[in-house]
């Protein structure tokens, strides 16, 4: 990049913006995403400023990228955002019909600041692809097992129960008198626990609400509600673990309406394939690859669907993150539950209560 270029980006950006900038062209040039999705994030942040899009574009060393990007400068309206299929990082499996499920991509600077492409799957399901970078998924791992290693969780008044649960995990006792006792995954082949979000940093709840706002930036406010993050449902699983069908707790009163807000949920380590479908009697369903770094949302018309996980994927552990946590997939799931509240002597089943009535729906 020459240096009238580099002047010009900077007065337009700021120092910090067009750092961020380079990072991103750095990671285009190293194939981390696609000419489609670089595009629209140079026209989100360069927005107005066509000559700058192009000047940008003019200095990319490889001649093919180079191309592919004033192709699309040129055929866009003021060298701004683009509507394409994205790749997904190699991640959709296709859809139960056989046909492949419709997506937008829309990029925007989300929660790590890094660019996200937007895959709007149905009004109200959107998954932002890459939302969070390799940093702040190590850093999620490590905030995450930290609260799901510790001891029972928080509301747990049951002292019995504090001795033998260890977060994840169940204690069982050994058979034999003086036998140490064995850590299991407390839901089988998954382990979990639930949290107030105030058990966790303030980092995460800023990254839930700009992961919101991307999302209805992809679709609609109106198809995406806003939320306030109350409660985090941990999970992990094993390699090779599923997830039965089954629909998240709602009130009744929002449900009813499809006007519920929107779940968000983060995969991070191994892949998982998310299945989803309207009702539990519908025959066909469509499928999803979520990856590490990935985030799916769920709320207003899609708040209900019914869904599963169908597979954690082998074999696909982002390198940085092996040593940095246990072999498997991470769910952190953030929740408005509204003025539910959360039955703690169920644990470790998810229950919420509305005016004192379970809600019908739960995990």
């Amino acid at each position: 990049m020459d240096r009238a270029t580099v002047r010009a980006l900077k007065r337009a950006l700021g120092c910090e913006t067009f750092a961020e900038l380079k990072t991103s062209s750095r990671r285009f040039q190293c194939g981390e995403f696609d000419a489609a999705t670089y595009h629209a994030y140079a026209g989100a942040v360069l927005d107005g400023r066509p000559d700058l899009v192009r000047s940008l574009y003019d200095s990319l060393p490889d001649e093919r990228l180079r191309d592919a990007c004033l192709a699309m400068h040129a055929t866009s309206s003021g060298g701004g955002f683009v509507d394409a299929r994205g790749d997904g990082g190699g991640s959709g499996s296709g859809s139960a019909r056989g046909g492949s499920t419709a997506t937008s991509t829309a990029t925007t600077a989300t929660a790590t600041r890094a660019s996200t492409s937007a895959e709007v799957l149905a009004p109200g399901l959107v998954c932002l692809r890459r939302a969070l970078d390799l940093d702040a998924q190590a850093w999620l791992a490590d905030v995450a097992f930290d609260v799901g290693e510790s001891k029972a969780s928080d509301g747990d008044d049951d002292a019995a129960a504090a001795e033998t649960r260890q977060g994840f995990y169940d204690a069982i006792p050994g058979e034999n008198p003086g036998e140490a006792s064995v850590l299991r995954l407390n839901q089988g082949t998954r382990g979990r626990v639930v949290l107030p979000m105030d058990a966790f940093p303030s980092r995460l709840r800023e990254i839930v609400l700009e992961c919101v706002r991307a999302a209805q930036a992809a679709d609609s406010k109106r198809n995406v509600p806003d939320m306030r993050p109350t409660t985090a449902l941990v999970n992990f699983y094993k390699e090779g673990a599923r997830f039965k069908w089954h629909r998240d707790s709602e009130d009744p009163e929002v449900a009813r309406v499809d006007a519920g807000p929107p779940i968000v949920s983060f995969t991070v380590g191994l892949s998982a394939d998310f299945a989803y479908k309207r009702r539990f009697e519908d025959e066909t369903h469509d499928v999803v690859r979520l990856n590490s770094g990935d985030v799916l949302l769920f709320g207003g018309p899609a708040r209900m669907i019914v869904h599963s996980v169908t597979r954690v994927v082998p074999r696909t552990m982002p390198p940085m993150l092996r040593g940095r946590m246990l072999h498997g997939r991470l769910n952190v799931t953030v929740r408005d539950i509204g003025r539910g509240v959360i039955d703690a002597s169920k644990f470790p089943a998810y229950r919420v209560t509305y005016g004192g009535v379970d809600s019908s729906d739960h995990v």
